[in-house]
């Protein structure tokens, strides 16, 4: 791989086995490792996300990233509504572990998207945007990943602290 931007987006996207990310948190999958599916469901107040719903959120996002490196057809992402997909009630252990797999997926099919992508394709405008350039939507879906992270972390605290349990 010959363009630098392309092996720092794999490398924030997946890093390798034992090396950690640059500001020393966790990855989209590992940030919910022992997390829960009451914890996964639940919310801070009535109008907020759970991290359940990011989960989906993210494997969304990196669908639709993916689609517009493939080229592929719009609605044929698995879950809807597509950009906050809504959570599968009962929220139990198999649709929490049947979505934690969705992201896991999705977040592969993603990464081997990258891998495949011509360097020389970087710095074209993607089709359906008059703005954004292919390392544009790249970069976007590792700053959103680490975004929602970062709020996943945050929950996982709260969700602890809500009662007076902080560990």
């Amino acid at each position: 791989m010959k363009d630098p931007r392309l092996r720092e987006i794999l490398n924030l996207l997946d890093p390798p086995t034992g090396k950690r990310l640059w500001y020393g948190g966790a990855t989209v999958t590992g940030s919910l490792r022992g997390v829960t599916p009451e914890q996964a469901a639940w919310k801070p107040a009535p109008k907020r996300h759970s991290v359940w719903e990011l989960t989906l959120h993210l494997a969304y996002w990196k669908y639709a990233v993916r689609r517009n490196l493939e080229a592929l057809p719009q609605g044929t992402f698995s879950r809807s509504p597509s950009n906050w997909p809504d959570v599968h009630k009962p929220a139990d252990a198999p649709h929490w572990k049947a979505d934690r797999a969705l992201l896991r997926s999705q977040h592969m099919e993603l990464v081997e998207a990258v891998r495949a992508f011509d360097p020389r394709r970087l710095d074209d405008r993607v089709p359906s945007s008059k703005h954004y350039r292919f390392v544009d939507l790249m970069f976007g879906i590792v700053s959103h990943d680490l975004y929602h992270v970062g709020q996943i972390q945050l929950l996982k605290r709260l969700y602890q602290t809500r009662r007076g349990r902080a560990h």
